[in-house]
């Protein structure tokens, strides 16, 4: 609960930041962005994300991510595809979003080597919202929520948290 609410407050803090910060850039139109979430390495979570927009209103992310979880070490690959409902006609992706997800993380073992644990592939589906402001120079900021739902289980990785809250660091143009 004491790391819950340190991150809420952090993210409280960097949006208090920059949301005050009245330099929102008057570029005509984002299509792409490139993002890291910097909160996750708090709980040994490296995620860098990868954002095009395919329609007027939708998007296409590529994700990848490293995560630390007790004796267990995992690289995941995944993706998803966001619907801008909320936004201004000249920026296409700025705003609010949401849409689905799908990940691949490949686990592994790092514990005991009497442990019978050996690690394996779990697959992921989910859902995610999120709201992005981009600023001038392209700097964009993107509070975002996911929830994972595992399709498959690994033997010993109980516990195992099936959501995603932190805020996206990137670049916009």
């Amino acid at each position: 609960m004491k790391r819950f609410t340190s991150i809420i407050l952090a993210v409280a803090f960097i949006l208090a930041i920059f949301v005050s910060t009245p330099q929102v850039s008057t570029a005509a139109k984002y299509n792409q962005n490139v993002a890291a979430n910097p909160l996750g390495l708090i709980f040994g979570v490296l995620n860098v994300s990868y954002e095009q927009q395919i329609q007027p209103k939708n998007s296409f992310t590529v994700s990848g991510s490293y995560y630390s979880f007790g004796d267990w070490v995992a690289g995941t690959i995944g993706g998803s595809y966001r619907f801008y409902m909320m936004q201004e006609d000249k920026r296409a992706i700025e705003g609010f979003s949401f849409g689905p997800l799908a990940q691949i993380a490949f686990w592994s073992w790092n514990g005991s080597e009497y442990s019978s644990y050996e690690g394996g592939t779990v697959f992921y589906i989910g859902a995610e919202a999120a709201y992005k402001w981009v600023f001038s120079k392209n700097f964009s900021v993107e509070p975002i929520f996911s929830l994972f739902f595992p399709l498959n289980q690994v033997s010993g990785l109980g516990g195992f948290q099936s959501y995603g809250l932190g805020v996206n660091l990137g670049y916009a143009w």
